[in-house]
């Protein structure tokens, strides 16, 4: 079995909806569930599998995310802050970024250290693959790996010089390319230019990004790969968030502390990856990393208070990481792996008085360090023909260390140290009842380590809040799942119970404070289905139901906030002619209310959105061309994209734009 049996996707990329016409391979293969190759139909676990094509322009992940059973994707449609991502309920009190869910591109974390992670430096349009993996086997990834996303980068398109153009009511991109692919190597290089004025005042952006990709073959199943990442934000303004009735009166208006404290962002990071990988006999893998992110923002107050973190924020962050692995096949029916992982950032935050969107003066100077250390054992076990067993163990220790070198009469020395030693444990059976149908239970025990930044502040008074513990969750799940010809579909039923869970104490124009919880209890179901209905005409449908709540005595009976009871989507795509390459789809996705805090004070009303898209492709001779259509939000309904969890000031709803229409085009040459 190889991962090129993955099935491609439709041609409805700008959806990016995975539309896979099943019924040209018969199997798909899956690697974050048992970090090896196994079937679909064999992984005892919620997985979902995308192969991307290279059509279209992407500006944010929820593109390529979007419809996934238990993955809830909110866009902030803001570009100085991420597109808020939650998996089963992890990670969905983010006050900024990506938490409580592991990221991974080619095998190396995006996600940092104490679990926090952004996926706006990434290329998008160069991602492949994409497997998200949700349930009890995704805690064997470590820190906050309450679910995994796991992007894979095209290293295998042929050779082509090519231009990409695409522009929209408020954006415009445009992205230049070359591949070649030779015997023993292949090497790529991209560059992207994006740019908008957003749809609401303040909300101006400018991206930049390259990257450049290089694989040798050393042997026949040894591979070496480079790739380097570069990444530019010159210009992220900040139009903040609104009040439910200023989002009723206008939703595209901005406060008017936007403008009166100029709220923008500033954003470098740059990356060089190196990985050696062996598929032979005994696997294994080994991959280094080192990078440098830079971070500037000016948020909605002065932070003038001496005791204040300010209102003007500088970071510098240094990262630096290895991990590896090795499998052995101890019998033909079992297999094991052992491996580790040492991942370290060293970050210099300063922080000034915003007066008014000048820099004032000095409030915070500061080094933060966090090391994580990572040990892991994997074991695959197949008892007979139909009966599998994957299982394994992971200890993690986290270190954090802050120096505290503002230190004035009333404001006291902040320094101090936090370890957690944490482990994580989970097994899974999966059970194949016929050739098409298999059916799985699994069992997980799994943590979540405050970050950094959930440690900088205490709910009242002044220092590091580390009397924050790290949550521990208990996960059981279930499901059938189903494939055959021309469709695939799966079902699964779960249940979380979390202690200590971290909860937003209060956030405030930027500065949010955490504390514990009792337990909370999460439990579910989600149900998808792909299917070729005829040649020309296919489906997906994606169903999630989540039943979060607080089981402590202080919001029993309460909804946790952020999290959506319903998320459903549902796809069509169509092939018109049989002979011709053009593909249309229509596309409508459903999301339930959301509460905005603890209490549940008040909800998000549900969001509908129906989308429309066409994609054709043309060859001549050694030219190809792509054109994409799209129009997005086709009732020009009102939304609300994402909410602030727990925000004080009471601006808690971020809105998502009316009705847009985008088009592009795409010209490359092939050798």
């Amino acid at each position: 079995m190889s991962a090129r049996s993955l099935k491609p996707v439709t041609a409805s990329v700008m959806l990016a909806v995975s539309s896979v016409t099943l019924a040209q391979t018969p199997e798909v293969i899956v690697i974050t569930a048992n970090q090896q190759q196994q079937s679909w139909l064999d992984a005892a676990a919620s997985i979902e599998v995308r192969s991307i094509p290279a059509a279209g322009l992407l500006i944010d992940s929820g593109q390529l995310l979007q419809g996934i059973p238990g993955l809830q994707v909110d866009s902030r449609a803001n570009f100085a802050q991420d597109t808020r991502l939650s998996i089963r309920g992890f990670g969905s009190r983010s006050a900024f970024g990506v938490r409580g869910i592991y990221l991974t591109q080619d095998g190396i974390p995006i996600s940092s250290p104490d679990g926090q992670g952004q996926l706006s430096s990434i290329l998008l349009d160069n991602i492949g693959e994409i497997e998200v993996l949700r349930g009890p086997l995704a805690v064997l990834y470590g820190n906050g790996a309450g679910g995994v996303i796991a992007l894979k980068t095209a290293y295998d398109r042929p050779s082509a010089l090519g231009a990409s153009y695409a522009l929209s009511q408020q954006h415009q991109q445009s992205q230049f390319s070359v591949q070649q692919q030779g015997e023993r190597q292949q090497f790529s290089l991209s560059a992207k230019h994006f740019e908008t004025d957003g749809f609401r005042p303040q909300s101006a952006a400018r991206k930049q990004q390259l990257q450049s990709l290089w694989q040798y073959q050393l042997g026949n199943e040894l591979s070496l790969r480079l790739r380097l990442d570069w990444a530019y934000d010159p210009l992220l303004q900040d139009p903040l968030s609104l009040t439910p009735e200023q989002w009723r009166q206008d939703p595209e208006q901005t406060v008017s502390q936007a403008a009166l404290f100029d709220t923008t962002k500033q954003t470098r990071q740059r990356q060089l990856s190196v990985q050696l990988q062996d598929e032979g006999n005994t696997p294994w893998q080994l991959a280094v990393w080192q990078g440098q992110r830079e971070v500037q923002q000016r948020l909605a107050f002065t932070g003038a208070a001496i005791t204040s973190a300010g209102g003007d924020i500088q970071l510098d962050r240094q990262y630096q990481g290895i991990n590896g692995q090795q499998q052995w096949r101890l019998r033909p029916d079992l297999s094991t792996t052992l491996g580790f992982a040492w991942v370290s950032s060293d970050d210099e935050r300063q922080g000034f008085v915003n007066n008014f969107g000048q820099r004032g003066e000095l409030r915070r100077d500061e080094t933060n360090l966090a090391e994580n250390r990572d040990l892991f054992w994997r074991v695959s076990y197949q008892a007979n023909s139909a009966l599998s067993i994957d299982g394994g163990l992971r200890y993690t220790e986290l270190e954090y260390q802050i120096r505290d070198r503002f230190i004035s009469g009333a404001n006291p020395d902040d320094s101090g140290t936090k370890t957690y030693y944490q482990h994580a444990a989970a097994l899974g059976l999966n059970y194949r009842l016929s050739a098409n149908w298999a059916w799985f239970v699994s069992t997980g025990l799994g943590f979540e380590a405050p970050t950094l930044a959930e440690l900088a502040y205490q709910p009242s008074g002044s220092g590091l809040n580390l009397a924050l513990n790290a949550s521990e969750n208990r996960q059981w799940e279930t499901g059938l799942k189903y494939a055959a010809g021309a469709a695939r579909g799966s079902i699964s039923l779960f249940s979380i119970r979390s202690s200590d869970e971290l909860l937003v104490a209060s956030s405030d124009n930027g500065r949010t404070s955490y504390r514990n919880a009792g337990a909370t209890s999460r439990q579910g179901g989600e149900a998808q289905w792909q299917q070729q209905i005829t040649a020309q005409l296919s489906q997906q449908l994606s169903l999630s139901w989540l039943d979060a709540a607080f089981v402590d005595a202080e919001l029993a009976g309460n909804r946790l906030p952020g999290v959506a009871k319903w998320d459903a989507l549902w796809q069509l795509d169509w092939q018109p002619f049989a002979s011709l390459p053009v593909h249309l789809a229509w596309r409508s996705h459903y999301r339930s209310r959301i509460a905005i805090d603890d209490q549940n004070s008040q909800f998000a009303p549900s969001a509908v959105r129906f989308d429309l898209s066409a994609y054709a492709r043309q060859q001549l001779g050694h030219w190809q061309l792509r054109y994409w259509l799209e129009l997005q939000n086709l009732t020009d309904r009102a939304n609300v994209g994402a909410v602030v969890v727990n925000q004080s000031n009471g601006r808690a709803f971020e809105p998502a734009p009316g009705r847009q229409l985008s088009a592009g085009m795409s010209i490359d040459y092939l050798w």
